[in-house]
């Protein structure tokens, strides 16, 4: 009886955590990063020092959600919040395709449109993040002066 129970908690131990024992390396190398890689050639760190910005925002965002243990009621205010910030992640990922051939000038008027339209993109992130922060408790408080502020992209200075 106890090797079947045993076989059937280690199968089920297996089938929750392979996935993560997977991403990284297993026991291979001593795992996130315990044994020496250097010089393997190949990916020496977790997949997350590839996350693009945008990507590790996005993580960042659903780390904040889980950490602040929102109530059904602060739902539609996080959401709101994050759809601000993941708004501005897309404009400025459009910005980057900028068109080419123009002239210095148009290239100039774009870039400041490209800044106002930044700048009031943040104050609704702002304005969405105060809404969010009047309704958290003290305790909710207290998480979301550690995480929020990575929820938001830096823009270029």
């Amino acid at each position: 009886m106890f090797p079947l129970r045993n076989f059937v908690f280690s199968l089920a131990l297996l089938t929750a955590f392979g996935p993560a024992y997977a991403q990284f390396g297993g026991s291979r190398h001593g795992g996130m990063g315990g044994g020496s890689r250097q010089g393997s050639g190949g990916d020496d760190l977790s997949g997350v020092t590839r996350m693009s910005a945008n990507d590790k925002i996005r993580m960042q965002l659903t780390d904040a959600r889980f950490a602040l243990q929102l109530t059904p009621e602060q739902n539609p205010l996080f959401q709101a919040y994050q759809d601000r910030v993941i708004g501005l992640l897309s404009d400025v990922g459009r910005a980057a395709e900028a068109p080419q051939g123009e002239d210095a000038l148009k290239q100039l008027d774009r870039r400041v449109d490209q800044a106002r339209n930044r700048l009031a993109e943040m104050e609704e992130i702002s304005g969405a993040a105060k809404r969010l922060y009047a309704a958290l408790s003290p305790e909710q408080k207290t998480i979301a002066d550690r995480v929020l502020p990575g929820t938001v992209p830096a823009l270029p200075r």
